[in-house]
């Protein structure tokens, strides 16, 4: 038996990315509930570069999918055992993380979660197991994606409950600040290192904000964008550095008086991620946390930046183990997040929101699709943090 929410509909709204560029929107039946299922409502879904990436049919051929998968919201319906386990019940605030471990793989079992040896294509599955993106809508019940009313919450996900007085526009942030902790977690961060941050998108912003809490002596960000990197001595850097202006390794070298302890890219280019190696102490720390795309080939010198500099090149894939830390510190501030989410669209708008966020339009930091309505007519949001 379920227990559901007495103003459920019998169909869900969504937007579905039919084929390679081309979105529309469709109702999809909602499901009978399992036992141990739950039905979300989805509250806000962030917007993610990699939703564009999806659409342009760069990152596979998940088609027709449901994308999101920054989403928050409320439970709408779950299943008697789902309540138990869970400890959940209708109309409880949650962040449901985007993939859907097997927990039984080795990588599982060991606690790294976002390598499943399920959701490896290499394995020969017929679908990945991340919600909003290599998921298709062809799967039942065809809920697989936030950018929709409801989202289907099978047994295997990793549910967490948010604190009942975290405003919506703080919470949709937590997936990236969970993506943001797994890479201050692989870099290691001792207290009073010196930590780099290459790319003040929002994943970058929240990376130095989560460098501070866990400890950053200093906090250098690097990047193209004035604006950015004005935002970004508000999200915890000492030390802000224009790469266009000046030679970002001397001007590291300037700030520190040495080169950085630890540095994080997350600006999701080759280059950046060449660079990081240069900016990093001998025996240092590089994390690479940014998604190039496909096929997009990256150099270092083998001997004179890695090999004799025995630096720790560690790649930061997805967000395991960073939702807690993340609901955390949006719970307990200290850092503008609401200022992050600069854009709202309706689920007619997902069009001109991927418009605005390619052509950087309107100052854009970060954009939200808020299901509840078809067009939020593009608003810029205006919002003072607590």
């Amino acid at each position: 038996m379920s227990v559901i929410a007495p103003d459920l509909p019998r169909t869900s709204r969504q937007v579905v990315f039919t084929s390679r560029g081309v979105i529309e929107t469709a109702e999809q039946p909602l499901p009978v509930l399992g036992e141990d299922d739950l039905l979300l409502r989805v509250a806000l879904v962030g917007v993610c570069a990699t939703d564009l990436h999806l659409l342009a049919g760069h990152i596979g051929d998940p088609f027709p999918l449901v994308p999101g998968h920054e989403f928050v919201g409320v439970v709408a319906a779950l299943g008697e055992q789902a309540a138990r386990r869970r400890g959940l019940a209708v109309g409880d605030r949650i962040a449901v993380e985007m993939l859907l471990p097997c927990r039984s793989c080795a990588r599982c079992r060991e606690g790294r979660y976002n390598l499943c040896e399920a959701d490896d294509p290499a394995n020969g599955a017929p679908h990945g197991r991340q919600l909003g993106v290599n998921i298709p809508r062809t799967v039942a019940p065809g809920l697989w994606g936030g950018y929709a009313e409801h989202l289907f919450v099978p047994r295997e996900a990793i549910v967490h409950r948010l604190p009942a007085e975290l405003p919506w526009e703080r919470a949709v942030l937590v997936e990236p600040l969970a993506v943001a902790h797994r890479a201050i977690g692989r870099a290691r961060i001792a207290s009073g290192e010196a930590v780099v941050v290459i790319g003040p998108g929002p994943v970058g912003l929240l990376t130095a904000a989560a460098a501070r809490a866990a400890g950053a002596g200093r906090v250098v960000v690097i990047g193209t964008r004035a604006s950015r990197l004005e935002l970004a001595r508000r999200f915890g850097a000492d030390i802000t550095i224009d790469a266009r202006a000046t030679d970002a390794v001397d001007a590291v070298r300037d700030a520190l008086g040495g080169l950085a302890d630890a540095v994080i890219e997350v600006a999701g280019v080759t280059a950046a991620q060449q660079q990081a190696v240069r900016l990093v102490r001998r025996g240092g720390r590089v994390v690479l946390a940014g998604a190039c795309g496909a096929n997009a080939p990256v150099s270092f010198l083998a001997d004179e930046e890695l090999l004799t500099r025995e630096i720790d090149l560690l790649p930061s894939f997805l967000s395991a183990g960073g939702f807690e830390p993340a609901i955390r510190l949006l719970e307990r501030g200290g850092f503008p997040f609401e200022e992050l989410v600069t854009h709202r669209f309706g689920l007619d708008e997902v069009e001109s929101a991927f418009r605005v966020i390619g052509d950087r339009e309107d100052d854009i930091v970060k954009a939200v699709i808020d299901p509840n309505v078809a067009r939020a007519t593009h608003s810029r949001i205006r919002t003072t943090s607590r």
